[in-house]
């Protein structure tokens, strides 16, 4: 039993210089040494020598001139210019036909919305969001050649909310499926 005893003055003791050593170093730990200057000192200015008389004063704050274009970085943007231009009249050769796909889901959606809820007032559709993308599918036995996506607001007689639009239109423009939800 009397090995025991030194045991029992041991933890207490041992418990006691961890503690004291814990809150002894906490406001030490606490407190950082400030950092180092981040932005190392400017080297002192270099005393001027005398050149020789031979050699050439170059400034380094002149920059060497541009070198002329050559003839085939100039075909190259004309190029990629032809192929923008020609990108830009496909392009609005196409919008007359999705802006018509989009009006055919808005009159499509329209037409089952005030069906089940005759309180709906209109459809408001963001044309600058709205992405319209090509497609090659099928759902069922309707073939998909496009699918519009962006943000329609439900105009209501007591509000409208911002709502996530989709609508697949099929051959002939004809519009298979419009969905809402809100988001």
């Amino acid at each position: 039993m009397t090995s025991a005893r030194p045991i029992r003055l041991f933890r207490p003791a041992l418990a006691g210089l961890f503690l004291a050593g814990a809150l002894l170093s906490g406001p030490a730990l606490a407190q950082q040494a400030a950092p180092a200057d981040p932005v190392p000192p400017r080297p002192a200015p270099a005393t001027e020598t005398s050149a020789p008389a031979t050699s050439p004063v170059v400034s380094p704050q002149v920059a060497p001139p541009l070198a002329a274009p050559k003839p085939e970085d100039a075909l190259k943007s004309r190029a990629e210019q032809t192929v923008t231009e020609e990108a830009l009249k496909d392009a609005e050769a196409q919008a007359p036909g999705d802006a018509e796909r989009a009006a055919a889901c808005k009159a499509h959606a329209l037409a089952r919305l005030k069906a089940n809820s005759p309180s709906v007032d209109d459809i408001l559709i963001d044309m600058d969001g709205l992405t319209i993308a090509k497609a090659d599918t099928t759902v069922g036995q309707e073939k998909i050649t496009a699918v519009l996506m962006g943000e329609a607001y439900i105009k209501r007689d007591r509000s409208d909310k911002a709502h996530r639009f989709l609508c697949l239109v099929g051959e002939n423009d004809k519009v298979v499926m419009t969905f809402f939800t809100t988001r």
